[in-house]
């Protein structure tokens, strides 16, 4: 069994480990400070109301290209429409201009 002295007692690291663990805690207390610093959470906001304001530019054209879209689809339905009808209408013969059969 081992003695509580070796339990209490630091472990000593080694440069490598050492080096990484300030690198490590550098970066956290960066990270922490960058959380905090008031011109960051102010460029983060601008960030954040650009990326909305983009996408909502987007969603609108994507809308009026879609409504575009349709209205040309229903001009062309239209069209269609009228032409198939002239077709039947012409190919059909008024019942006034049938002869009577006697």
């Amino acid at each position: 069994m081992k003695s509580t002295d070796d339990q209490e007692l630091p472990k000593r690291l080694s440069q490598k480990e050492f080096a990484k663990k300030m690198r490590r805690e550098a970066y956290l207390r960066a990270k922490e400070y960058r959380k905090t610093d008031p011109r960051m959470v102010a460029m983060m906001e601008k960030l954040k109301q650009q990326r909305r304001d983009a996408y909502l530019k987007v969603k609108e054209r994507g809308k009026a290209i879609k409504a575009e879209r349709q209205k040309a689809a229903n001009e062309k339905d239209s069209k269609d429409r009228a032409a198939k009808q002239q077709d039947m209408m012409a190919k059909l013969v008024p019942a006034s201009s049938l002869k009577p059969r006697c």
